[in-house]
């Protein structure tokens, strides 16, 4: 009997404390999940619709499957705002659906497509040195050598960079199937247990597809301008871009020091002296970190709506979540800085603009682009970055990969925004212009203008002929707009033990009665 009061059983158990019971149930359940496995549909990802593809946290092997070191990945690292990415996806989605389908004897058979997007998953792109994206990397057990006798052993996994483009298919595969032949010992039966291992995950993402519901509210593109899009652009920028790369050297450090204080100057309440603290904090011997560097954006309070890894987007949404978003809001950003800075400054905005733009823009086909931008201290920076922004639309305007097929790209303003914009021919007069974009993109705190959203919720924007309304209350602005992470895992756990053992004792306190 006293036995049975030490250990009660477990229907006793449940009976008495159920509340208990289904939190030990739920946690079982989160660690089940507990992997490198990304869930898609609760996670961003420009794969998410492609079961081919594999949404990654880490490389973590042995976390993934128990296969997963014996088998060569290929792994694309990868932001889902950058627009090149976006461009490149369908390529990779044609590559990875074609792996079911090569030949009997062809090592591409073997590999699983995976990608890993960096806007979220910081730690694992840093430990892998991503300085830019899109980079490929097939991954191989080390100890698998061609020519080898047997089955291969689980080991460190060996990287090789994939050098050729992915919109050139035929190149990449060839350089892919090369690699593997060269490196890795390969027979039927690791054939199969691969490929086995490849159908496994994929058939658990159609799973956890299957329970995703599909909004049916048409898509309409918002004309209105709205400060939070502007905000959201820095916040991200901040969040990821500088926590990728690091401040751990003067280069990067000086460009987001000078970023800083134009933002500071121009925009006002957006954070920037806050981020400019902590940079003056580096500067003096603090070591820099991702979770140091991270918690001062948050302090920052910079009012974007959403939450750190959602930023919702109004003037910069796209008819799909993969659509637009943030690189919009970048070009929103860097106007708005030149419309608001002071011209006689020291620093001249778009040369700060551009050495951030060096360090710090991972798209590296987009970096390279806006570096070509030939801007001058003479001309007036406002007209400079417009004329470079329309270049890059006319550009863009024929390219339909990662393009939202409801937004085109278009020649700003057009008539619709700005009817005095144009002369009698249809071309661009430059002087209204300049007049336009100094009323569209004027930063002023003190005009507010408040409208609600679907939900509910007071929206802040500015519209044309307006100044720039911003919130009067920044910190009612940040309790109204910003939904925190969820609660840490390690925080959760302590008071789920603390719960737990006071349940037990109470449990056995009435045992005893």
């Amino acid at each position: 009997m006293i036995a049975e009061k030490a250990m009660p059983h477990w229907a006793e158990f449940v009976q008495k404390c159920p509340v208990l019971f289904v939190i030990l149930f739920l946690v079982a359940l989160t660690r089940l999940a507990d992997g490198q496995v990304v869930d898609p549909v609760l996670s961003r990802s420009l794969y998410t619709d492609d079961v081919a593809v594999v949404d990654l946290s880490g490389t973590k092997w042995e976390s993934i499957h128990p296969s997963a070191p014996f088998c060569p990945w290929l792994v694309v690292f990868y932001n889902d705002g950058c627009g090149h990415c976006r461009a490149m996806a369908p390529s990779y989605r044609e590559l990875a659906a074609g792996l079911d389908s090569a030949p009997e004897d062809d090592v591409l058979r073997m590999v699983t497509a995976a990608a890993v997007n960096c806007a979220v998953q910081l730690s694992t792109c840093r430990e892998q040195e991503i300085n830019y994206v899109p980079k490929f990397f097939l991954f191989m057990p080390s100890n698998c050598a061609a020519g080898a006798k047997g089955s291969c052993d689980a080991g460190k996994m060996k990287e090789f960079v994939i050098r050729s483009s992915i919109k050139a298919l035929g190149l990449f595969r060839l350089e892919v199937q090369g690699i593997i032949k060269e490196n890795m010992h390969v027979d039927g039966s690791m054939m199969q247990r691969c490929v086995g291992m490849r159908r496994s995950l994929q058939a658990e993402k159609r799973a956890r597809r299957g329970g995703e519901s599909s909004s049916t509210d048409p898509f309409v593109e918002t004309r209105q301008l709205y400060a939070t899009d502007i905000a959201g652009a820095f916040f991200l920028t901040m969040w990821n871009e500088v926590s990728l790369v690091g401040l751990d050297s003067a280069g990067p450090l000086g460009a987001v020091k000078c970023f800083l204080r134009i933002v500071e100057a121009a925009l006002p309440g957006l954070g920037a002296d806050a981020l400019l603290e902590a940079v003056a904090e580096i500067e003096n011997g603090t070591r820099f970190s991702v979770e140091s560097w991270q918690e001062a954006v948050l302090a920052a309070r910079i009012p974007y709506y959403g939450a750190p890894n959602e930023v919702q987007w109004r003037t910069c949404k796209g008819s799909s979540p993969s659509y637009r978003g943030f690189p919009c809001g970048m070009w929103l950003l860097y106007h708005s800085i030149t419309v608001n800075v002071d011209a006689g400054g020291d620093t001249s905005p778009l040369e700060a603009i551009q050495e951030y733009v060096r360090y710090f823009f991972s798209c590296e086909e987009c970096r390279q682009h806006f570096l070509e931008f030939n801007f001058t201290r003479d001309g007036d920076p406002v007209l400079q970055l417009w004329r470079a922004h329309n270049n890059v639309n006319a550009r863009l305007a024929p390219v339909k990969e990662g393009a939202d097929p409801l937004v085109p790209k278009r020649q700003f303003p057009d008539a619709e925004i700005c009817g005095t914009c144009r002369n009698s021919l249809g071309a661009f007069d430059e002087s209204e212009v300049a007049v336009f974009l100094r009323k569209w993109y004027e930063w002023d705190l003190s005009a507010v203008s408040t409208s609600t959203d679907e939900s509910g919720n007071p929206s802040y924007f500015f519209r044309p002929g307006r100044p720039m309304p911003f919130y009067k209350d920044p910190k009612q602005r940040h309790r109204d707009k910003v939904r925190r992470s969820l609660l840490p895992l390690y925080v959760f756990l302590a008071v789920f033990v603390t719960v737990a053992v006071l349940n037990a004792g109470i449990f056995a306190l009435v045992e005893e009665e």
